[in-house]
């Protein structure tokens, strides 16, 4: 197994965190495009599979989205959040799934 820095592994800890905390879900090839654009020996596909480690520290919940269209326009959750997991499976009718 590689040895990563330090300096990876807190940010990837800190990114993973503010995204659970302010989206209540992990998008995975987002998360990942911005890891790898702050480290430039850090190939997508690590990224990914480092993010999916640290996620599954968390049982947080996972999305793939690559145009994270829907992503970025969401609304950060915050701790009072009531629903979100409802909101997430909705289909695109809006009735859920």
């Amino acid at each position: 197994m590689k040895n990563y820095p330090i300096e990876l592994r807190d940010d990837l800890n800190h990114t993973l965190v503010k995204a659970i905390h302010d989206y209540g879900i992990i998008n995975v090839p987002v998360l990942a495009a911005q890891i790898t654009a702050r480290h430039d020996d850090l190939c997508t596909a690590d990224a990914e599979r480092l993010i999916l480690g640290f996620a599954e520290l968390y049982n947080a919940p996972l999305e793939f989205d690559r145009s994270a269209c829907d992503w970025r326009t969401r609304a950060p959750v915050g701790r009072d959040n009531k629903g979100l997991l409802l909101e997430i499976v909705r289909s695109e009718f809006g009735r859920a799934a």
